[in-house]
């Protein structure tokens, strides 16, 4: 084995504490790997070449023995290859060993998504519910109303597909059909009523469901935001949300000022 690549659907969020998160945009699941398994990565992303990698880490570790990171570089490359993150024109001999933890992209909490490589961290503004007049019974508060209804409807289904499905969803929706960007403020009203909706849910929803239904509604309104999901450490935590005008729309009981680095956006 000495050349590799990185596959096409995979999208990385580092962290600052030396290791990454890997997504897997086929399947939604995420792969965490600690600070030598980053390190090995980063080389086979940069160059592609495996015995590079090894001597990479071989430099920033004098004191562990060559033999010894060559066999780890070569079982997590087997590990990686078998996962369908890394592909190499030849097979390897060595068995995949067992992998890194794995966990499903966030569909019901967020406790381990850009389509950019670099990492982005976003931090969650506080988007309380507007405030409610008595009186106010307006046409519009009655339609956002069943807007935020249907689009948490569309929302518990869309989630059912594969993350790859969803994605793409969320892209064509916002080219084809959003003509117009929407504002923080917006966003801030379309998540609120998706809020409201969701009390009427005899199940659960949470970010993923949230969010998908927020950009639902202002879809149907010709308005686009950005999609996004993301990871922030200790212990790992995943959060889906949407993004207006660069703002991360959350509401106040949610992460509040915790940062969440993105390793998927969608709808730029």
């Amino acid at each position: 084995m000495t050349r590799l690549s990185v596959s096409e659907y995979v999208r990385e969020s580092t962290s600052p504490h030396g290791g990454s998160v890997l997504l897997d945009v086929r399947s939604g699941h995420c792969f965490a790997m600690n600070s030598m398994a980053h390190a090995l990565w980063q080389e086979w992303d940069r160059s592609g070449d495996f015995d590079s990698a090894v001597l990479v880490l071989a430099g920033r570790y004098p004191d562990l023995r060559h033999d010894r990171i060559r066999e780890d570089a070569r079982r997590l490359a087997d590990n990686l290859i078998g996962l369908g993150l890394l592909a190499t024109p030849a097979p390897s001999r060595t068995p995949p060993a067992a992998g890194p933890p794995t966990f499903r992209y966030p569909a019901a909490d967020a406790p381990p998504p850009t389509a950019q490589r670099a990492p982005a961290t976003a931090e969650m503004t506080m988007a309380a519910e507007p405030v409610r007049h008595e009186g106010d019974r307006s046409l519009r508060c009655a339609v956002t109303a069943v807007l935020g209804l249907f689009a948490l409807l569309g929302a518990l289904l869309l989630i059912r597909l594969p993350l790859r499905t969803v994605s793409r969803t969320v892209r064509w929706t916002a080219r084809a059909w959003c003509r117009r960007e929407a504002t923080p403020e917006q966003a801030s009203a379309s998540l609120a009523a998706v809020r409201r909706a969701a009390r009427w849910y005899p199940g659960r929803a949470a970010c993923l469901e949230l969010s998908l239904a927020t950009l639902g509604v202002l879809a149907l309104t010709g308005r686009r935001v950005v999609w996004c999901i993301g990871t922030a450490d200790d212990p790992y935590r995943f959060h889906a949300w949407v993004e207006a005008q660069g703002v991360a729309i959350a509401s106040p009981d949610e992460y509040g000022t915790t940062e969440f680095r993105r390793v998927l956006s969608v709808g730029r």
